[in-house]
């Protein structure tokens, strides 16, 4: 039969206590066959220590976590087409609506705006503004703007370009927001410029995340 022997430390001073629980059941504890130190809730272990499957980790578990969570996500769609000749700025019909869980959130925005047109016929090239505008109590504020140009048009006509835009904004508010694409010649002539060219699909994504 093996034994257990609890040996005294030659240097040390103190006295080692070992208390029971206050418990009405006999427990057996089971002492590793190998050496080592028995770790407490102020041992460090190191990493190298670690071996086999970690179980996996619930995120709605973790702790410390203050800033970067996704709080909510809005999307949408839009597939008519939009034209205008003018030379003035337009909505192209592309919107979505947040509202902000809290003034630090941050709103990330993604957009994939396709769009079409014409030089007019006396020119080879058109170019164009697309721009992120978000609406808050009836006022528009451009947060975010691209310009497309095309050379060396082939009958005059540019057709089914999709522009990717993205952004992030912090609008210090928890009112609904509106965000929309909006779209201008940018010389302002009378070239046409068309939105979802052909009834094809413009897409709209509005990330909150926790500031």
């Amino acid at each position: 039969m093996s034994k257990v022997k609890i040996q005294g430390n030659a240097s040390g001073t103190g006295t080692l206590t070992i208390s029971a629980p206050n418990t009405n059941t006999d427990r057996t504890l089971t002492l590793p066959d190998g050496a080592g130190e028995i770790l407490t809730d102020a041992s460090t272990l190191s990493s190298s220590n670690l071996s086999g499957a970690l179980p996996a980790i619930d995120g709605s578990a973790l702790t410390g976590i203050t800033t970067g969570k996704i709080l909510q996500v809005v999307s949408a769609k839009y597939s008519t087409q939009v034209s205008n000749s003018s030379g003035t700025s337009f909505d192209t019909g592309l919107t979505a609506n947040i509202t902000p869980s809290s003034t630090s959130s941050k709103i990330a925005i993604f957009v994939s705006q396709n769009s079409g047109g014409s030089t007019g016929g006396g020119s080879n090239n058109i170019d164009y503004w697309i721009r992120i505008v978000k609406v808050e109590s009836g006022s528009g504020t451009t947060i975010y703007e691209t310009k497309a140009r095309y050379d060396n048009i082939t009958n005059q006509y540019i057709t089914g370009i999709s522009q990717s835009l993205t952004t992030v904004d912090s609008p210090s508010s928890t009112n609904t927001l509106t965000y929309k694409t909006t779209m201008r010649e940018a010389n302002a002539a009378s070239k046409l410029v068309q939105a979802q060219y052909s009834n094809t699909t413009s897409s709209i994504v509005l990330m909150e995340i926790e500031g």
